[in-house]
């Protein structure tokens, strides 16, 4: 047969295939943007149903007993969910509104209350304290945390938007005496994450849907005069929120109103989907966060929406970094 034919006809069936993908993602109420729809599908599988309700979950926090806690920002309550899955109220306080949730080395648990300061407390939900988030005269928003090795603790401002740009990322040292900005100007700071080297900072800007990389200094708080901040990635459909980082440095990344986590590869590189089953019918569209178990891949998303409030599970692409409260 004519060359030309063959590779013609091998042509004519990978259009064949794509389309029938394509056709098949058209008729989702959220299909996957053009450049993603042909990357390798991770499908998540339900782990637990939380709530009937539909409360945002967020904040998705593994202490060292393997007990994964969770904050319902709108009950202003931190759950603790046990590893045979009890569901208890772990904390609650009257305008507490708690988003992002993480372990310090010493046990105590830190919560970012978008009322605007840090709530601290030990791991039995006592002994509170509060941490302050104002900056140049301005109270933050915060969002969501990440330690670094030794224990400094940087946080997102989800203020402002595309007209305001207010927002920004905050470095307190592991003293907690001094806060630092590290980047400001930017509209609704989301998620955050460290790469394993800890000397770049992943930043989910929910206001401008965007993955931004910032390179850093030694100092871990002045942002590299030479390429030093990147837009990774511009997200279109939901709106880009929290993550976690495996230990080969791929980037999480849950886009929220969309059932969905897209993973990046070191560079900034979208390598995989992970999908939601149901989010097709627009069901656990509310995808804000994952968090992996410490020392495995299996790795949690907090889920809400129409369908309740769930945690989904799925097999990362390898462990998941250890955090400071593991080290």
């Amino acid at each position: 047969m004519n060359k030309a034919i063959v590779a013609g006809l091998g042509f004519a069936g990978g259009f064949l295939a794509y389309r029938r993908l394509s056709m098949k993602q058209d008729r989702s109420v959220v299909p996957l943007p053009p450049e993603l729809k042909t990357l390798p599908v991770i499908k998540a599988e339900p782990w637990l149903q939380v709530d009937e309700r539909s409360i945002t979950l967020e904040g998705p926090a593994f202490d060292r007993k393997g007990n994964l806690f969770c904050s319902a920002k709108m009950d202003n309550a931190v759950l603790k969910i046990t590893p045979d899955k009890n569901v208890t109220i772990f904390f609650w306080q009257e305008g507490f509104l708690p988003l992002g949730l993480a372990f310090h080395k010493n046990g105590r648990l830190y919560a970012l209350c978008t009322s605007g300061r840090i709530i601290t407390m030990d791991a039995d939900g006592k002994n509170i304290e509060y941490l302050e988030t104002i900056c140049h005269g301005k109270t933050a928003c915060p969002n969501d945390l990440v330690f670094d090795s030794r224990g400094n603790l940087y946080f997102t401002d989800f203020s402002g938007h595309v007209g305001n740009l207010v927002g920004g990322v905050y470095r307190y040292s592991e003293d907690f005496s001094k806060m630092d900005p590290v980047l400001e100007g930017l509209a609704g700071a989301n998620g955050i994450g460290l790469n394993p080297a800890e000397n770049q900072l992943w930043v989910a800007e929910t206001g401008r849907s965007q993955l931004l990389n910032i390179r850093l200094e030694d100092d871990g708080v002045t942002i590299r005069k030479t390429a030093g901040i990147s837009v990774a990635y511009r997200f279109t459909g939901g709106h880009c929120d929290s993550m976690a980082i495996d230990v080969d440095g791929n980037v999480y990344q849950a886009v929220n109103m969309q059932g969905r986590v897209v993973v990046f590869n070191k560079r900034g590189l979208p390598i995989a989907n992970v999908l939601i089953p149901g989010r097709d019918e627009g069901k656990h569209l509310v995808s804000t966060n994952v968090a992996f178990k410490p020392g495995t891949d299996e790795a949690y998303i907090t889920l809400s929406g129409r369908g309740g409030a769930w945690i989904y599970k799925f097999k990362g692409l390898t462990k998941g970094l250890p955090l400071f409260a593991e080290k």
